[in-house]
Parts: structure tokens; sequence; C-alpha cells
């Protein structure tokens, strides 16, 4: 939805008022195309060196397990790549390359980094029970490799909710990249207080010694700093409360001093947490989704005459 309130006009709508505002223009930006899946991470997952193997298992695609086992068999490292194809995590292997696996009658370890070429029936008995030969005899046309990517992107996008604060922090970083060459101000992205000390001369530690933003942008002139915090929530709960609580001590902390503290969030998490929307909007002020940032709010409320 395209704002037509000001940011002026929004700070003083009572309450109620800057609540259904603020929820009728949140925005998906959880949702931009590289939210769904970082294919840079996808083809990082795939190491160089095992790669050769994957092309060399092509020849097991359509052969019945009579010809797999055989091929193992005769080469039996290449069952080290048993876990990489099913997706299964180095986490899961203890430091010795095992596995624990649970059959329906026991409970049993394979180790994947030392093939025991004593015991391959354990080897082909869970290739079978896993699925895994059933798709090398008849799932595969083409290429194991190609299929490996596949698993691999499938994994990465359990990696979603991460990315959202990635895209997040990308977005707050553009903006603020922005605003700073239009005003003649300067800014950073992930912000410590030795890292603001450093490049501003500002000193801040005695307020927030451990603290992380996400962004900051300074003003030489007034000697201002404006620090950043950019959440998105998919959903309401716990993160959304704690978020809203965490926010308004951030104020608190600033209160006292010439800096400024701007709370950047959104999401649909909030249209079913309005209550903690409206206390961290009556308490904290500077609250403000994307769509807002969209439309300069940020660049109007910073004190740059």
């Amino acid at each position: 939805m395209e704002n037509k309130l000001n940011v002026f006009e929004y700070r003083n709508l009572a309450i109620n008022q800057r609540v259904d505002y603020f929820v009728s223009t949140l925005s998906n930006i959880e949702k931009f195309a590289d939210y769904w899946v970082n294919f840079e991470n996808v083809y990082k997952n795939i190491p160089q060196k095992i790669i050769p193997d994957l092309f060399t298992l092509d020849y097991l695609i359509g052969k019945n397990q009579m010809e797999i086992e055989f091929f193992f068999r005769e080469r039996p490292d290449l069952l080290t790549l048993v876990p990489f194809l099913l997706g299964i995590r180095k986490d899961k292997l203890d430091q010795y390359g095992n596995l624990s696996v649970q059959d329906i009658q026991e409970k049993y370890r394979l180790n994947f980094k030392c093939i025991n070429t004593k015991n391959m029936r354990a080897y082909f008995d869970f290739m079978t029970s896993s699925g895994l030969m059933q798709l090398l005899s008849h799932g595969l046309k083409k290429s194991v490799f190609d299929y490996s990517i596949g698993v691999q992107a499938g994994m990465d996008s359990n990696g979603r909710k991460n990315r959202s604060g990635k895209i997040g922090e990308k977005f707050l970083e553009e903006k603020l990249s922005a605003i700073a060459s239009r005003n003649n101000l300067k800014w950073m992205g992930q912000s410590t207080s030795s890292k603001i000390k450093t490049e501003f001369g500002i000193d801040i530690e005695h307020i927030f010694k451990n603290r992380r933003f996400d962004g900051a942008l300074y003003n030489p002139k007034k000697l201002k700093l404006t620090l950043f915090e950019i959440n998105l929530f998919n959903a309401s709960g716990s993160k959304s409360k704690s978020a809203s609580t965490e926010f308004q001590t951030l104020r608190d902390r600033l209160a006292k001093t010439n800096h400024e503290f701007i709370c950047i969030t959104d999401g649909e998490g909030w249209i079913s947490d309005k209550s903690h929307l409206q206390e961290a909007l009556e308490y904290i002020g500077n609250v403000f989704n994307v769509s807002m940032v969209e439309s300069g709010y940020i660049e109007s409320i910073l004190d740059l005459q």
C-alpha cells in the first residue's frame, strides 16, 4: 500500500489510528527473491573435491540393486558420499564419522569416514531403507550432481528464518548509505560501541558496552548519532514481545543524550500482535515499517539543518 501520510501526520495520529495505519502499510520485504534460496550458499556447500565422484555415480543411474552393490564393493570409498546425498549435515556424525541409525529392532552406527568393508551389507541396507538405492535405480534420469544441487537447495530453504534478518540488514544499509550520501552524513552497518568510537569519535561505551546495532548515522556538525535496529516478524509471539521490550530499553538509555534511536520493524506477525506494537509506538515514538522508510520518514525526522 502507498503511504498517504507523511511522517508528521503519522506521528500526530491517536495511538489506535497509528497502530491501524502501521499495520495497513506493512510490506513483504522478507519475500524478496533471494529470500527463498541462496544459491551462492548452495554451490558453496558442494565441495569441489567431491564433484568428480558425484559424476562417477552417474554410472549407477538405472542400474539394479545387485549392480549398485557390486559397484560399491569395488569402490567402497564412494560410500562416504551417502550422507551428503541424503542431506545429512556433518554435525549429525560424531567426531569419528559415525552416524547413529535407528532400525526397527535396534540402534546401530555406520562409519562414513572410514568405510567398514567387512560390513558392507549394513551400508546397503541403510541405502535401501533411506530410499537412496531406489533413487539411483529408478528416480534419477540424468545426473547425481544435479540431484545434489536440489538436496542443498532444500537444505538451504531451512535457513529462511536467518535470511530474513540478513535481508533486513541489507535493506537498512542501502537506505542509510543513500541518506548519508545526500546529506553529507557518515554511516555504518553493523555497529558496536568500539566501531562507533573509532569511526565517529563518539563514546557510547558507558551506555552500550557490548551492544551491536544494525546501523548508525552520524551528523558531524551536530555531533549527533542515530542508532537503528531492524526486525522482521513473520509470526506473532514471544519474539515480537521481547523486541518491543528491548527497544523501549534502548530508547531509555539514549533519552538523556544528544543521540536518538529509530526502530524499523515489519512483517505479518504484527497483525495479530497489536498490543505489543501499540506499546512500542506509544513508548518509543520512532517506530517505522519498511514502506514508511521507503517513503522518506527517516530523512524527514533527522535534524539536518
